[in-house]
């Protein structure tokens, strides 16, 4: 019988390399082959700026108005250069029309870059930019933190210059100081605009050859030595470099290339996967900027303006309250105006061609339509009249200080006029860009932070960042619905209004669903940068229905000590007895803190430098400490508080049973199951007050002391509950080393004791005998300890010294009589009840009632 080869020798199931994944992508870089000549004055120089010998073609090398494009100048080559850099960066040169969908593949499958949870471009800030003091505490230190905390991908366009490298010296200070953090930086540069790009590249030993191959055929022989315009140095501080190649040197230009990057890299575009946020950030900046502001705003990538970094972020600041009459969408439709959208046409006008070739009429007769188009009848246009010329002039006097070199330029009268007329073309096409990003439907896309207010960033980046995905979700569906409708006005017979009903609902069931699953998302990351309020303004929204693992975002708050969000989702209705004792595993399980332990008492968190319980446990292994059962963490309560505390934590229902039965701490008719003989709302109500007790005392042990206090909130028995607070923190404190650690254990031991005085104040100011009776109280939920009990072991001085343990303990001392007796004008009663032997006490002594609990 023969058999199957095995899977292994099998070519099409094997495994590829990255080497071969790179080969399958056949990505090419360009060079230009075919020459145009510059300018009259350079005839040798091509546009592309090399000179006139490294070209093939010289066919129009005496033409004097000569075009350059890279389709019909450039040639493409395979096999480009890449390898590894100096600093440990890896690099790509690559063609400027490379598919994205390839970059892409090669980020992920190639150099196995790990995926991020938001990707982040900075842009601007390239010339005329000046650093302050504000700028690089508010921005660049907000900017690495929202790195950080969400696995950002920072993408800028490379260069050691302005932003860029202000953020290259902060990501190098988080090399050097948090060894164990990495941030992922791609700079997306141009290969030709890059100084000594060949002594970088030639520095990997494996591309040596090859590189010398293309030093000669390419490059000038002067390009090395100093830096030209239209170069810079790359910041060596980027994890990845993408070097865009249109076969032009000394060309910034990279056209719409990062915005259709981060676009595919957040799947944007996708039907079937959910896009991941993205933004972009804008410090400064000149017309380029804006460019970059209407490429990424025209593909749905939000953007958040720096306020007070000057040039453009500030025009875009200044204009969006100048125009802020278009922020009530209300009066504006919801849909963008392209820039060269028109607005109204001449009437149609219909006729029939006349003509005498026969030939014609053999088909049939045609008519055809003649419309008037008239360019000045521009929809954004209209929009902004009242607003045009000041703006036009605004914006004249922003982007002129962009071409401070060639006014320096002498030129013919002829030459000048021409200059003049392509400055005044760039100028309305920078203008209708700028209308573009400012028009109704558009603008809600910009956010702006202040770098002169004590607004977060991440705050500002997230909320920009959900609102850009309601628009998302907003527009999706208005495209399905327009989608249908054209297909159902196809059907024959049309379907009836019912039918098209259950459609609709359908459909937008669906659609709720895709939103829940991107809330839910986007409620990760507004927990990874601890962004309350934003995630209940824009994702909870008053109810958890629109979460769809709820239990597992509550569990996440939990472990990452997220107090606001887990005090929100207590309040929407979370209970935690249902997660952790989750099937009635409280009463019917045999290890009903099986996921308790998992969840919150991994070894991570024992073992963490933020809590001292490591110190408390008795394990012969001093650096991997553990508890995983409830009789370890009975026996470190035990250390922590003292012996006279009863066990707290049983494995089951019935070993608790048995142990209360022992210690003559319940009665005989109550071993039976808790919900064979009580209501089920009290069974409910002993489950979760056990619940968040042992939460309560999870986070006092963590060291989660503003958890304790959410959780303190929502329990029975508070002083008690502050007391042992107190017992356990005062204990860490004496543990701990001299730092703020130490100072921090003894400032929240403090708040708890207070705490507990606070709450018997209002009980004695409401009933003096009913809150001496709670002070001396045996609570069962804390191992029937009382809290002067409790008080005492703990040295809580200032709350035994309150009125009310006073009295309780006067009371202890005088037992039943009624203490006003311990007052010298009535000693005469007392002594006449002793020497009576008590037969004439009841006459002369007066007795305390019993209490009324």
């Amino acid at each position: 019988m023969s058999k199957n080869p095995p899977r292994k020798l099998d070519p099409i199931n094997k495994e590829k390399s990255t080497a071969d994944i790179f080969n399958e992508l056949n990505i090419r870089y360009r060079i230009c082959f075919k020459f145009a000549p510059k300018s009259e004055v350079e005839e040798d120089i091509c546009i592309c700026n090399k000179p006139l010998r490294y070209h093939e073609d010289k066919s129009d090398s005496k033409t004097k108005e000569a075009k350059w494009t890279m389709e019909q100048n450039t040639k493409e080559r395979i096999k480009p250069v890449h390898g590894i850099l100096p600093n440990g960066a890896l690099f790509l040169r690559l063609a400027l029309d490379t598919p994205v969908a390839k970059v892409g593949k090669l980020l992920s499958e190639v150099w196995k870059t790990p995926p991020p949870r938001l990707i982040m471009s900075i842009i601007g800030g390239a010339k005329y930019f000046t650093l302050s003091d504000r700028l690089e505490s508010n921005f660049i230190n907000g900017i690495i933190e929202v790195a950080l905390k969400s696995d950002a991908w920072l993408i800028t366009n490379g260069y050691n210059v302005g932003i860029v490298q202000l953020v290259g010296q902060a990501i190098n200070k988080v090399k050097l100081t948090k060894l164990n953090q990495h941030i992922t930086a791609i700079g997306l540069c141009k290969y030709g605009s890059i100084k000594d790009v060949e002594s970088l590249i030639d520095s990997d030993k494996g591309n040596k050859q090859q590189q010398m191959k293309i030093h000669d055929e390419e490059l000038d022989d002067g390009t090395e030595k100093k830096r030209a315009s239209g170069q810079r140095d790359l910041e060596m501080n980027h994890s990845h470099y993408l070097m865009l190649d249109d076969g032009r040197f000394r060309f910034y230009d990279t056209k719409d290339y990062r915005t259709q990057l981060c676009a595919h890299l957040a799947k944007l575009q996708h039907e079937t996967d959910f896009p991941l946020p993205v933004v972009t950030i804008v410090v400064e900046g000149g017309k380029d900027t804006i460019k970059n502001i209407y490429y990424d705003l025209r593909d749905n990538i939000p953007v958040v303006i720096i306020d007070g970094s000057g040039r453009v972020a500030d025009f875009f600041k200044r204009w969006l309250l100048y125009t802020k009459e278009f922020d009530e969408a209300s009066k504006y439709p919801q849909y963008p105006y392209e820039i060269g959208e028109i607005d109204k046409a001449t009437p149609v006008t219909a006729f029939s061609p006349t003509t005498d070739d026969t030939n014609s009429s053999k088909t049939g007769t045609h008519t055809y339509f003649e419309v008037q188009l008239d360019a000045s009848r521009n929809t954004l246009k209209g929009i902004f009249e009242k607003y045009d010329e000041r703006l036009r002039k605004d914006l004249d006097l922003l982007i002129s200080h962009d071409d401070d070199a060639s006014k320096r330029k002498k030129t013919s009268q002829t030459s000048n006029n021409n200059s003049k007329d392509a400055k005044s073309d760039e100028l309305d096409a920078i203008l209708r860009q700028v209308m573009y990003c400012l028009q109704p439907a558009v603008r809600s896309g910009i956010a702006v932070f202040n770098l002169n207010s004590d607004d977060n960033l991440s705050e500002t980046i997230f909320r920009t960042v959900c609102k850009s995905r309601q628009k998302y979700f907003e527009r999706k569906e208005s495209d399905e619905n327009d989608a249908i409708e054209i297909r159902q006005r196809k059907y024959k017979p049309q379907p009836t209004i019912h039918v098209k009903q259950h459609h609709t609902d359908s459909r937008q069931h669906v659609n709720r669903r895709d939103q829940n699953a991107q809330r839910s998302q986007l409620l990760q990351l507004a927990m990874d940068w601890n962004c309350i309020d934003v995630a209940k303004e824009l994702i909870l929204q008053n109810s958890l229905d629109n979460i769809l693992n709820k239990e597992e975002a509550f569990l996440n708050a939990l472990t990452r000590d997220l107090p606001a969000f887990v005090y929100e989702f207590i309040k929407l209705g979370i209970d935690p007895s249902k997660i952790f004792f989750e099937n009635d595993a409280f009463s019917m399980s045999k290890n009903r803190y099986k996921k308790f332990f998992q969840r919150l008492y991994n070894s991570d968190a024992v073992n963490s430098d933020d809590t001292q319980l490591s110190a408390f446990i008795e394990s012969d292994d001093v650096v991997g400490k553990h508890i995983h059962s409830t009789d370890e963490l009975n026996d470190v309560l035990a250390t922590l508080i003292g012996d006279y505390m009863h066990t707290l934590y049983f494995t089951s229902y019935k070993d608790e049973v048995d142990y209360r039965s022992s210690w003559g701490l319940i009665e005989q008719n109550q071993t039976n199951a808790p919900n064979s003989d009580q209501p089920d709302k009290a069974n409910k109500e002993i489950v979760f007050d056990t619940i968040m007790r042992d939460l309560f005392i999870w986070a006092i042990l963590m060291n989660h002391t503003e958890m304790a206090q959410v959780f303190l909130s929502h329990m029975k028995y508070r002083i008690c509950a502050a007391l042992i607070a107190t017992k356990i923190l005062k204990q860490y404190f004496q543990k701990a080393p001299y730092g703020d650690l130490k100072d921090s254990y003894e400032k929240n031991a403090k708040y708890f004791e207070e705490y507990a005085i606070s709450c018997i104040k209002l009980c004695e100011k409401n009933n003096t005998d009913q809150a001496c009776e709670i002070v001396l109280q045996r609570i069962e939920l804390y191992g029937n300890v009382t809290c002067l009990q409790i008080a005492a072991d703990a040295k809580d001085k200032l709350f035994i010294a309150t009125p009310c343990c006073v009295q309780a303990m006067n009371n202890i001392w005088y037992k039943n009589i009624h203490h006003e007796h311990s007052n010298k004008r009535n000693e005469l009663a007392m002594v006449i009840g002793v020497f009576s032997l008590g037969l004439l006490a009841p006459f002369f002594v007066n007795y305390r009632d019993p209490p009324k609990l």
